[in-house]
């Protein structure tokens, strides 16, 4: 393809700059703030010969300095950071892997299962409390994730830092596999919580033990910052990618006979159309790489969630979640009487619940449940009160169950929640309460619909069918449910 015959182009004429570059940031600097002075006015790394070389290149494809040329070459510094950061990640797992679990390992099970890079200096002691199981709380699914890394996405990242157009599809074959994150966040508050208990004592011996700059803490943090990185990294070779395409398309609206602007003009068609095809396959894993850390993050809220006795992933999927001020008065009651609650908006539920503690170098604050009302026995008023120009300021959610006496669940906070069938609730700011209503009314019709659908399937089909016709969208949703 053409951009990559330019690339390597770029690559070879471009060795000594990218040398100085690496050679000069230590690699757990090598960041986002780093990478953006180097992307943005990387010149103070050029050696003079370089620049010559670049401009007298440039005189020959018929291309200014701050052309095409120019935009990939940054987009090559942001593959080389990927393909770098991906070598520290893997790394830094093996840090987790082969240096704590295997020490813990080594601890519970007297020395029959390690893998210690020293076997002879011992393991301290595992606490009580870390036993019966306390370790897979711990680490969760991180050498799944190591394995997978290690094994086999790292092999691939390396082959892509050579031919970007490989990218893309690598993403999106690796979608499945990047679930593994979501998995991972699920876990993580309960790790944090034990892993805060004993991180002045056990494991801090264990780090001096290993020789690890890093902590534990600092250590388990790496799969959530990775993902985000990939989605930073991932929007940046979009950027420039589009960049490189829009001067490509605006050179091609100009008219020049010359024999030299008509090869040239080959040359920019087939590296446009390559182009083309990076922007669409590296946007379509950017859009993965945003809706993973998305989820990740979620799965984290909901597993610092305590005291629900319902099944979480019975509740269909998280759509909404945040502080909102709710009170279970119904009247219309002065601001100040409202009390903070975490909520979380399910498909098939909405729960809330009180915020226990606070955020600290180890860990987060926890949820305790205080009540839920189930989607399809909900009614919502939106206008519960309302501005001067009609929109909601507060808004109702009550539950229409009529056995609802209590709201169920147990532990802290169950026994006050029996009278909580109804909440008046508002954000922060008007946007954000406006976002709540929506998304519960967008739940409650798509219900509605979905009962029309089974109880009268073929009305339902003909009603739907004459809303796509007239362009309508309404009842997607029911319908994806049938």
């Amino acid at each position: 393809m053409a951009s990559q015959k330019l690339n390597s182009k770029i690559n070879c004429a471009n060795r000594n700059v990218e040398w100085d570059y690496f050679a000069s940031v230590p690699r757990d600097l090598f960041n986002e703030h780093h990478s953006e002075n180097v992307l943005g006015l990387g010149s103070q790394g050029m050696c003079s010969l370089d620049e010559q070389e670049h401009g007298l290149r440039n005189i020959q494809l018929g291309i200014s300095s701050d052309d095409v040329e120019s935009i990939l070459r940054k987009r090559q510094y942001v593959l080389q950071e990927l393909v770098e950061t991906e070598r520290d990640y893997v790394r830094d797992l093996g840090q987790i892997v082969d240096g704590y679990m295997a020490m813990m390992s080594l601890g519970i099970n007297g020395g029959h299962s390690a893998n210690v890079s020293d076997p002879c200096s011992l393991p301290p002691p595992v606490p009580d409390d870390l036993r019966e199981g306390k370790d897979k709380i711990i680490f969760g699914n991180i050498e799944a994730i190591y394995n997978w890394h290690n094994e086999v996405f790292l092999q691939a990242i390396e082959k892509c830092g050579e031919n970007v157009s490989e990218l893309g599809p690598l993403f999106k074959r690796s979608e499945r596999k990047l679930h593994m994150y979501i998995v991972y966040c699920q876990n993580k508050a309960k790790s944090e919580y034990i892993v805060s208990e004993h991180i002045d004592t056990y494991f801090e011996e264990l780090r001096q033990r290993l020789g690890h700059r890093l902590t534990i803490c600092d250590l388990l943090i790496k799969p959530i910052q990775r993902i985000t990185k990939y989605q930073l990294l991932l929007q940046k070779l979009v950027d420039y990618s589009e960049k490189g395409l829009d001067i490509l398309s605006r050179r091609s609206s100009d008219d020049d006979v010359s024999a030299n602007a008509a090869a040239a003009a080959t040359n920019t068609d087939d590296l446009r159309i390559s182009l083309q095809d990076e922007v669409g396959t590296l946007s379509r894993a950017l859009r993965i790489m945003t809706v993973v850390p998305k989820m990740a993050n979620d799965m984290m809220m909901v597993g610092r969630l305590q005291g629900f006795d319902g099944k979480i992933t019975a509740q269909g999927k998280l759509l909404l979640h945040g502080q909102l001020y709710c009170s279970t008065e119904l009247s219309k009651v002065p601001s100040k009487e409202f009390k903070e609650l975490q909520v979380f908006l399910f498909e098939q539920a909405v729960i809330f619940s009180e915020v226990v503690g606070k955020r600290t170098q180890f860990g987060q604050p926890v949820f305790i449940y205080k009540a839920h009302i189930q989607m399809n026995k909900m009614s919502l008023d939106e206008k519960f009160e309302v501005g001067e120009a009609g929109e909601s300021l507060k808004f109702l959610v009550k539950s229409t169950d009529p056995r609802h006496t209590s709201t169920g669940g147990s532990g802290s906070g169950a026994s006050s929640s029996g009278a909580h069938c109804a909440f008046v609730c508002y954000a922060p700011n008007p946007e954000a309460t406006n976002e709540w209503v929506e998304t519960i009314k967008q739940i409650l019709q798509s219900q509605r619909d979905f009962l029309k659908a089974i109880q009268s399937p073929i009305k339902y089909q003909n009603e739907q069918q004459r809303l796509s016709g007239a362009g309508g969208a309404a009842g997607s949703l029911a319908s994806q449910h049938l």
